[in-house]
């Protein structure tokens, strides 16, 4: 039975809306509005899309700027329901996707992760603009095909709608254990059917290797409606707009963008304290007996927004929540909400013979820096993953330097070495996607021997013009896809050098 997405919540969500195979106007624009009014009787959605303001209080006020920007981002909204066992999930999605490539296009595709991260996700009643279809599964049902007859043209905008049913597995399976309900967490990784990139290679879908971050999609705009049992603490990306009661449960509706995802956890163990940071809320969600761990997550959440904030560029949202999640990783990025396991609030312990307070903020502040780089500026996190994994790791560095100066830095540099040291050092490059590494290289070298080669990349082109050039990268990146090949060109230009030696030395293979 299709379940309609109830968001028209009167003020906030009733002027969102898409026409059948339109062009789409630059956002705000005069021409969208004349656009909009025209289509909308011929349009199967019940408002207008392009209509960002539910968006606007979620960014900082420098930020504001995006939602005139970006035509054409894909928009997606949804009616998610979480069943009162935590283990089902009940939704329907109407995704409105524009063709911003320079050729027509035969099919969308959607990611299908559940299929392969230890649960599973049905998808029924596919619509194209109204006219059901019949999607092709590939790649381990992990892929979606939607066919579009005739073949979406250029600047052409799409609504492909679905309801779909999760399962969520309860014991920890693929991608590090990210999916699932553990330990009295729910934590929905990649959980929604979602459109990859299309770039030069075409749709990027494949099955990832599994030590890879899978995430590889365009800068989007959601908005989401998330019915849960009462006592749930339900942490999302994105900021809440609307909440109240029915039925017995609580309805939440979450809007975020621009992100490249959406993420949710749920606990009713939850407890969260928050703290202020210029326009944004820091949110840390912890069990109760993980208090202390809560409080030294704060300070390292709080204290990397500030430096990143000053060294790349504002932290765009005004909200930043971290989670505790049982997970087999240390810690893992959303937008806006970054995860780290549960194992590292419990200040007593040890995580990988480390003791937990020596382990917790380095894995923090990594986390935080992937606000910059994977969300603002994205990147194929399977075949590239140096990209923002080496970038991340040697910023996360320079956090400590600007909090504890040279020693603190050496102090994390020296875990660089460490990492490196469990290949033996050897010159594996650090550019191979992640199939090319095995489970002991891919983090020996990505994240050991990255931020080595950033170190030496800083030594040739000067330390300052180094820092300027990594500031450029974010601001010319910024929202869309940045490359192995566009930092290497970036950096030349203002190192006016040629640098072919030492990226053969470090990045490529030889």
């Amino acid at each position: 039975m299709r379940v309609k997405v109830a968001l028209a919540l009167a003020v906030v969500l009733s002027s969102v809306a898409c026409g059948v195979r339109g062009t789409i106007p630059s956002a705000g624009s005069e021409e969208a509005a004349v656009a909009a009014s025209t289509l909308v009787a011929a349009s199967p959605c019940d408002a207008v899309w392009d209509d960002r303001a539910v968006f606007r209080e979620g960014l900082v006020e420098k930020e504001q700027a995006v939602l005139d920007d970006l035509p054409g981002a894909t928009v997606y909204r949804m009616d998610l329901e979480i069943l009162s066992d935590l283990q089902i999930l009940q939704g329907h999605e109407e995704v409105c996707y524009t063709n911003r490539e320079a050729v027509p296009l035969d099919e969308v595709y959607f990611r299908t992760y559940p299929n392969i991260f230890g649960g599973g996700v049905t998808v029924s009643d596919v619509e194209v603009d109204g006219q059901q279809i019949e999607p092709v599964y590939e790649l381990a049902s992990s892929a979606m095909r939607v066919p579009q007859d005739p073949p979406l043209q250029p600047g052409e905008r799409v609504l492909v709608e679905m309801d779909f049913e999760v399962r969520v597995p309860d014991d920890m399976g693929g991608n590090y254990g990210l999916f699932g309900y553990f330990d009295g967490a729910l934590t929905l990784n990649e959980f929604y059917p979602v459109i990859p990139v299309y770039d030069d290679e075409g749709w990027n879908v494949e099955i990832p290797s599994p030590h890879a971050d899978v995430s590889y999609y365009d800068a989007s705009f959601y908005l989401v409606r998330v019915t849960a049992p009462p006592g749930l603490v339900v942490v999302a990306t994105g900021m809440t707009v609307d909440s109240a009661r029915k039925g017995g449960k609580q309805v939440i509706t979450i809007a975020a963008g621009p992100a490249r995802g959406f993420y949710i956890a749920a606990s009713d163990r939850y407890t969260a304290s928050s703290q202020k940071v210029g326009e944004t809320t820091v949110n840390v969600y912890a069990f109760k007996e993980g208090a202390e761990g809560a409080k030294l997550a704060m300070e390292h959440a709080v204290g990397s927004l500030k430096t990143f904030s000053s060294r790349f560029g504002p932290y765009p949202y005004t909200e930043f929540d971290l989670v505790s999640s049982p997970m087999q990783a240390l810690g893992m990025e959303y937008p806006g909400t970054v995860a780290i396991s549960l194992r590292l609030f419990d200040l007593n312990g040890e995580v990988r013979g480390v003791p937990v307070p020596m382990m917790l903020p380095g894995t923090v502040v990594h986390e935080v820096a992937h606000q910059w780089f994977y969300n603002v500026v994205g990147n194929d996190q399977v075949d590239e993953p140096w990209v923002d994994e080496a970038v991340v790791q040697y910023a996360t560095g320079h956090h400590f330097f600007d909090v504890g100066g040279a020693g603190a830095e050496q102090g994390y540099r020296d875990s660089w070495y460490e990492r490196w040291d469990r290949v033996d050092r050897a010159d594996i490059p650090i550019g191979l996607p992640t199939e090319g590494y095995s489970g002991k290289e891919y983090g020996a070298i990505v994240y050991g021997r990255g931020p080595l080669f950033m170190t030496a990349l800083a030594d040739k082109m000067g330390q300052e013009t180094f820092d300027a050039f990594l500031r450029d990268y974010y601001e010319t990146h910024k929202w869309g896809i940045g490359t192995g090949e566009a930092f290497r060109d970036l950096a030349e230009s203002h190192c006016q050098c040629d640098l072919t030696s030492l990226f053969e030395e470090w990045v490529y293979e030889k």
